[in-house]
């Protein structure tokens, strides 16, 4: 890892410091590491929430503070105080999964032209919901917030964008806002269909407030991109996106990319580090003897990284959440990558290294016998298991 952290974590706070530790907590928790947590307190005046800030320490942690501005101002100043090349807005009551950084990151790499990058969502506290939103369409996105608030997206492209627009009749739709002019500005979005944002209810928010201001809202975006809602424009663009470019960019690992050089949490030196490629992570897709195998592990003697070979349409990254939450779905990240074995090499490839991995089960992926030649030259020393 270089002293120039990768990612910046912007979290504004204001009179919301109870959740702010946990929050801070799930960064830390991330299998990416190369991170800073820049925490913006918007002029705070709750009592303990002020004792909270004044107190914090946390690593990789560092507080900012400002007269009350609201959260658009909050995160535009994170954002111009980030060392990162990549941006996450998080709220001071919300979480992330563990590997949704990582993701999200590969993807950037992978994408010159993706500016921003999706997860789904899953609701817990008083609430207890999914949203899982379509893949990215710049047409869909200009009528409907087709992206997640908490979206990883390149700085550069933020200060294209001129970063998140005050002044509207009530907060709210300030990232739909913002999304919209990084695609007006020619960066593409993507959604991961994974559920890696976690967002946390417990009564009415700010966006209660927005949704019932939405007509006025929605005119006010209209009237600050104006050449985007012509009649004529938006028939061209709704035929670009029928062609589906996102399907059409050809991913490629650059020489210098930061994804040669990132750093990940450590696994335990105690535990045996296992990976297990498998064709789905889904229950009801796999042989019988390869779940006898998943069933009979346990996460307190193995550390273990599952790794999905074949064309998914969605995850549900919990389907074996008792064992471990690092789960990857390559065809959610690299479309059409079971056809791609070279990328598909190398970010397997990654997964090894990063994770340290001394064992490696081959559970009836048809793209794992494909790569094991190529895998074990890479990785003599590791013993290559077959289990169907």
């Amino acid at each position: 890892m270089t002293d120039v952290p990768l990612i910046s974590v912007v979290i504004p706070c204001y009179n919301y410091g109870q959740f702010l530790g946990e929050t801070i907590d799930s960064v830390l928790n991330s299998t990416f590491q190369d991170v800073e947590i820049i925490v913006v307190d918007d002029g705070s005046t709750d009592p303990e929430t002020v004792d909270l800030l004044s107190a914090l320490k946390k690593p990789k942690t560092r507080l900012i503070k400002q007269a009350n501005q609201g959260v658009a101002a909050a995160r535009n100043s994170g954002i111009v105080a980030a060392k990162g090349k990549y941006m996450l807005p998080l709220d001071s009551d919300d979480l992330i999964h563990p590997t949704f950084l990582e993701k999200a990151l590969w993807i950037m790499e992978l994408y010159p032209k993706v500016g921003f990058v999706s997860p789904w969502v899953k609701a817990f506290g008083t609430e207890d919901w999914v949203h899982d939103a379509p893949q990215y369409n710049f047409h869909t996105q200009l009528f409907r917030n087709i992206t997640c608030g908490t979206s990883l997206f390149r700085k550069e492209a933020c200060m294209q964008a001129g970063g998140y627009k005050s002044g509207f009749v009530v907060m709210g739709y300030e990232d739909w806002d913002f999304w919209i002019s990084l695609g007006e500005k020619g960066w593409y979005g993507y959604q991961i269909f994974e559920r890696l944002f976690l967002y946390r209810r417990h009564g009415r928010s700010m966006v209660h407030e927005a949704i019932d201001h939405h007509d006025q809202l929605v005119e006010q975006i209209k009237a600050r991109h104006p050449m985007l809602y012509q009649e004529d424009y938006l028939k061209a663009l709704k035929r670009k996106w029928e062609r589906s470019p996102l399907l059409d960019m050809s991913p490629s690992i650059l020489n210098g990319s930061a994804w040669h050089h990132y750093s990940t949490k450590p696994m335990s030196t105690r535990l045996p580090k296992w990976l297990l490629l498998m064709p789905q992570t889904r229950r009801d897709r796999l042989s019988t003897r390869c779940l006898n195998f998943i069933d009979g592990l346990h996460a307190n003697y193995y550390a273990v990284t599952m790794v999905a070979t074949e064309f998914i349409t969605d995850s549900d990254i919990d389907e074996f959440s008792w064992l471990t939450s690092d789960v990857f779905h390559l065809s959610l990240y690299v479309p059409k990558i079971e056809l791609k074995l070279d990328i598909m090499e190398r970010l397997i490839s990654k997964l090894i290294v990063t994770r340290g991995i001394d064992r490696i089960f081959l559970l009836g992926s048809r793209q794992g016998h494909y790569l094991k030649p190529y895998i074990m030259n890479g990785f003599p020393h590791i013993p290559y298991e077959i289990i169907e």
